[in-house]
């Protein structure tokens, strides 16, 4: 019997390309071992925090941007419990012009990797007990947004001196530093001129530093964007928004360092 007889009638179905998907629950998956999927006619939620509560991340699908979306006409949403590491696994492999067809019940769900080869596995729709925040709303004194490769590349030549990087905010720029022992430092600095920097909004200026590790954790979701949107105060969480030409959204807010 094919796993989709086995399976029987769905209570909610999506098919998005693999790909993506893959690059988004490989960065979830650095923060999360389990994750709630909330899909609903709106589309597709997943949020949680690590378990240090150090960091918070949500992604938000619209119902638009998948290939195929349907939720039964009797249900108002369906929660899909999964492993983290189990998810990454099964989309692990998936190449650009996979695709991927999720079916969801209540105990169980279908997830079928279409690809040279079709593959096919079935979950148990596992009880996840999340313990979720209240929605987080953040005010910040910076924003700016910024090409994510740029951003990337300062992380990662911010990490080369030390473990925490520093963000720092004025009228004139926006400076991503590394800082470590010895008082070694590293500055990207970005003003209204460099063409990487789309935008710069200043309403007070701050300086604010974290745990480089952490940030390091959804670098994997600079492949989704083009852009990446940046807010923070001083000593205060940072915030990172990752668009996806799709529609789609990551949102990450990471806890300030104690140092």
């Amino acid at each position: 019997m094919a796993l989709e007889e086995e399976f029987g009638e769905y209570k909610a179905m999506f098919r998005y390309e693999a790909k993506v998907f893959k690059e988004m629950v490989d960065g979830v998956a650095r923060i999360l071992d389990e994750g709630v999927i909330v899909v609903s006619r709106e589309g597709l939620r997943l949020r949680g925090m690590d378990p240090a509560r150090v960091a918070y991340i949500e992604i938000d699908i619209p119902s638009s941007s998948f290939l195929e979306f349907d939720v039964v006409e009797d249900v108002e949403s369906i929660d899909l419990g999964v492993s983290m590491e189990t998810l990454v696994n099964v989309v692990k492999k998936s190449k650009k012009g996979d695709q991927l067809e999720v079916r969801i019940r209540d105990d169980k769900a279908l997830f079928i990797v279409e690809g040279v080869v079709v593959k096919r596995y079935m979950l148990p729709n596992l009880e996840v007990a999340a313990e979720l925040p209240g929605e987080v709303k953040l005010e910040h004194g910076v924003e700016a947004s910024v090409i994510v490769d740029v951003v990337k590349k300062a992380l990662k030549d911010a990490e080369l001196v030390g473990n925490i990087v520093e963000f720092e905010g004025s009228q004139d720029y926006l400076a991503i530093r590394g800082l470590g022992e010895a008082r070694s430092r590293m500055e990207a600095r970005l003003t209204p001129e460099t063409p990487a920097l789309l935008s710069l909004e200043v309403r007070e200026p701050a300086t604010s530093r974290y745990d480089i590790d952490y940030i390091k954790k959804v670098l994997n979701l600079t492949k989704i964007a083009e852009s990446v949107y940046i807010g923070f105060s001083s000593d205060s969480p940072l915030e990172m928004v990752f668009n996806s030409p799709d529609g789609s959204r990551v949102r990450y807010v990471l806890a300030p360092a104690s140092v």
